[in-house]
């Protein structure tokens, strides 16, 4: 599998998953503590660097594009395994999950 643009920015990423899950840039802006030409302008980067539209604007909010639906599809599940990873970190930490080993000295 080639690697179209190895320079991404996975915080781009994170803007677009968090504007197609509230469908909307103001509720995006305000969830990511951003301001809403922020979120708009870190959309239009993605858009150029993807070659393509995410969102179709309306006056209820933003709808995904056909193309912008299966990326979304793929961001969240790269959304669910980094918190799954996040979790299991925690966990380890705080020896709630994990292997512990113990060695006897003699």
């Amino acid at each position: 599998m080639d690697i179209i643009n190895h320079n991404f920015d996975l915080n781009l990423y994170k803007i677009f998953y968090t504007v197609a899950q509230t469908k909307s840039i103001s509720k995006a802006a305000e969830l990511l503590y951003v301001s809403q030409p922020a979120i708009s302008y870190n959309i239009k980067v993605l858009e150029e660097g993807l070659g393509g539209k995410l969102f179709n604007r309306n006056s209820k909010g933003v709808t995904l594009t056909p193309e912008a639906e299966k990326l979304y599809n793929s961001v969240r599940e790269c959304y669910k395994t980094l918190l799954i990873g996040e979790k299991n970190f925690i966990e380890d930490k705080k020896l709630i999950n994990g292997v512990l080993n113990i060695r006897m000295q003699s």
